[in-house]
């Protein structure tokens, strides 16, 4: 947590101030998802019992979130400072996708830290959170009821085999500093865009470059529960157009970080 957090300090705020003056542009690598104009699939899952949604057959992976169950309280703060900027300028990516209405999944959500903001920016929409941790699923919905958050829901999943109601049931599905957890990647983009309307868009945080990711995987290795490996932008890349995904492309944010883009086939558009 201190690297993180000197790393958030040294480098990622000083680069959000000369992104902010124009000195710092975003860097495009693919096609970007092509935005539309429909109207958001709005609330459906938010409107069941006032209850998280928990696992009732183990996972083959549970052993991979031990320690997120344990730290499930403390993990916010211990976090925030360093995934906060991050997650601020995915979102400025985001919002061209997200109508007031869009139903929104947030594969790998943890305490809901991020489900909560993009909640406020779809009021008459909903935001699904998804972990495979259930004490990160039960802290996740209290600080959201705690929040007044009625439109989100929380869900005890895994993102490599997704709830079958999902399919085809949101408009947006993001993963912020998750999917380096993922230990089947090809299973979870699978998963994703089984669980995507026609024409929806996927989001993926991450570190990015090939030099970073090798840089950072003994520190993850380490330090970071349940880390499985980092994927550089080409093999992001590569990993949705394997899956099925029409376009792809990788957003080079801050120093490190960027954003994996994928946006589903819009044949059969509803």
């Amino acid at each position: 947590m201190a690297a993180l957090w000197i790393y958030s300090a040294a480098v990622l705020h000083p680069a959000r101030i000369l992104r902010g003056a124009g000195l710092l542009p975003a860097e495009v690598d693919g096609d970007l998802p092509l935005p539309t104009s429909r109207p958001g699939l709005g609330p459906r899952f938010s409107r069941r019992p006032d209850l998280p949604v928990l696992r009732s057959e183990p996972s083959a992976h549970d052993d991979l979130v031990t320690g997120f169950d344990r730290f499930a309280e403390l993990y916010p703060a211990l976090v925030m400072p360093f995934s906060r900027p991050l997650f601020d300028e995915m979102l400025a990516l985001m919002r061209g996708f997200l109508p007031s209405n869009a139903r929104v999944l947030d594969a790998g959500c943890g305490p809901g830290t991020e489900a909560r903001r993009v909640a406020r920016l779809v009021p008459e929409g909903e935001v699904v959170g998804v972990d495979l941790a259930a004490g990160m699923v039960r802290a996740a919905h209290r600080a959201a009821r705690a929040e007044g958050l009625e439109s989100c829901a929380f869900v005890q999943a895994d993102v490599g085999d997704l709830p079958g109601e999902f399919e085809g049931a949101f408009d947006v599905v993001y993963s912020c500093l998750a999917h380096h957890h993922y230990p089947d990647p090809p299973a979870a983009t699978a998963s994703v865009l089984r669980c995507l309307r026609p024409a929806g868009v996927y989001l993926v945080l991450d570190p990015g470059p090939a030099h970073y990711a090798r840089l950072m995987a003994p520190l993850g290795r380490w330090a970071d529960p349940g880390w499985i490996g980092f994927e550089d932008p080409d093999g992001f890349r590569r990993l949705f157009a394997e899956a099925g995904f029409a376009r792809t492309a990788w957003v080079q944010l801050l120093p490190g970080f960027g954003v994996a883009t994928a946006q589903k086939d819009g044949s059969g558009m509803s």
